[in-house]
């Protein structure tokens, strides 16, 4: 049986199950058991009815997370960084805008034609996020 819509709330903030795989995955770093992870997204896919977990379907979203999280590691060497410039009263400040995020959408999104853009639209400036300025 299908769930109704929620009234009210706009389409594009609505949970997909992509948003919600990754919103967890993001914090899946080499000491965290993929077991874990696994399971904390089956509860939550489970909580918000959007569907069974699929390990095909989490493991494309996870391969994207640990691509884009390798490339924002790379820091200065990563093709994507675009900072030029330094603050000569405070040193080097690290900020979103470091990386080129419209060519890391671009790209992405080029290479997982099966994640919906707008989740990756969303989920790399996140990633940007958590990866560089955390």
């Amino acid at each position: 049986m299908k769930r109704p819509k929620k009234l009210g709330v706009p389409e594009k903030n609505r949970p997909t199950y992509e948003s919600e795989a990754l919103a967890v995955l993001i914090y899946e770093f080499g000491t965290v058991s993929i077991r874990e992870i696994d399971e904390k997204i089956k509860k939550r896919l489970k909580r918000k009815h959007l569907g069974e977990f699929e390990s095909t379907r989490v493991n494309l979203l996870r391969a994207m997370k640990n691509e884009l999280q390798k490339e924002i590691a790379l820091q200065h060497e990563s093709r994507y960084y675009i900072r030029k410039k330094q603050s000569a009263a405070r040193g080097e400040f690290v900020e979103v805008d470091d990386f080129d995020v419209s060519l890391l959408i671009s790209d992405a999104a080029a290479r997982y034609p099966n994640i919906p853009k707008r989740v990756i639209e969303w989920f790399v400036p996140f990633s940007v996020f958590v990866n560089h300025l955390l």
